[in-house]
């Protein structure tokens, strides 16, 4: 009997690590987070041209964006009310200059006005901020690697401090935070990633194993994706630890982005939402993917982005499903 005791109180507490801001986790927690998830902004040399355009648009989305029929019951029909942040996957820049880092903290750093965005924004690097093309020669490069990881390193850090996020890997930058019970991970430009840091799969299994052992669904974004292109950049044995770690866990839904064109993808039977780049193209005008998770219902939404007024058209691709009871592998 004393046995059994021991083993009970050690139980509880080991699943009492997944929540270290609430108590222990069982039926009364609620799954309840609105976030949008862009990719690939881009941002270039001056003048400004269209990169406003998803800010104007996402700062529109409460009392505006609602949810399709299709969506899950609880969700379906549902008029955005509450925008909980917006995480970014990758490719924040095109090359890496004082002016263009500038007017990216005019759009998504939060602050007021139409064009500067109005909730905590939680960046992505993609191979454009850690590979940015500044010049021909190799140094100038490096040293605009330097330049971008400074200022995403003083954004990290500042939201570290804050309690914004609650776990930073200083080598990869991979971070993660909690919304609304459920756990978020970028792991910045793909999983295990060495070339400009060490590999994030032991920082990654270790954050999961703390934060999402007793069923928290977890949403994980990074920017390589999982079409075949994608394989010239990331190797097939790396998408395949990385799903060894997420599967052992409430995996809920996966985001990249890369490919600049919005699709879902399809690996080991999880689909993926590849997130669009965020301006007009050959295939049409940019887009965000809007993510909602209430209860055991899961939406995900192409949200369209118009002109720079704010206007937005709901489209395919949409991902929609109710989340099976979870077990521990």
């Amino acid at each position: 009997m004393m046995r059994k005791k021991i083993l009970f109180l050690v139980t509880v507490f080991v699943c009492g690590l997944c929540y270290p801001h609430s108590s222990f986790r069982s039926k009364s927690v609620k799954y309840d987070c609105t976030v949008v998830i862009a990719s690939d902004l881009h941002f270039d040399l001056l003048p400004e041209t269209d990169q406003y355009f998803h800010v104007v648009a996402i700062n529109h989305l409460e009392n505006h964006f609602r949810f399709p029929k299709t969506a899950p019951q609880g969700i379906a029909g549902e008029l955005l009310k509450k925008l909980d942040c917006v995480a970014l996957a990758g490719d924040m820049f095109d090359k890496s200059r004082p002016e263009i880092l500038n007017l990216y903290r005019q759009r998504y750093e939060k602050g007021v006005g139409e064009r500067r965005i109005h909730y905590n924004v939680f960046p992505g690097l993609g191979n454009h901020d850690i590979n940015p093309g500044v010049s021909d020669k190799g140094a100038d490069n490096l040293k605009g690697r330097a330049y971008t990881f400074h200022y995403i390193d003083s954004v990290l850090n500042a939201k570290l401090l804050k309690g914004e996020i609650l776990n930073l890997d200083s080598s990869s930058r991979s971070y993660s935070w909690n919304v609304g019970n459920v756990h978020f991970i970028n792991g910045e430009c793909c999983a295990g990633d060495t070339t400009y840091c060490k590999s994030n799969f032991e920082w990654l299994e270790k954050d999961l194993k703390k934060y999402a052992s007793c069923g928290a669904p977890v949403v994980y974004i990074q920017h390589y994706g999982f079409d075949k292109w994608a394989l010239d950049w990331w190797p097939e044995s790396s998408r395949n630890r990385l799903f060894d770690i997420l599967e052992k866990f409430n995996l809920v839904a996966v985001f990249v982005g890369h490919a600049h064109t919005a699709t879902l993808e399809h690996f080991r039977g999880h689909t993926i939402y590849q997130v669009n780049n965020a301006w007009k193209d050959d295939d049409g005008p940019g887009s965000f993917a809007v993510l909602r998770i209430k209860g055991n219902a899961v939406s995900i939404e192409t949200c369209s982005v118009l002109d720079g007024k704010g206007d937005f058209k709901v489209i395919e691709p949409s991902i929609n499903y109710m989340l099976l009871p979870w077990k521990a592998l």
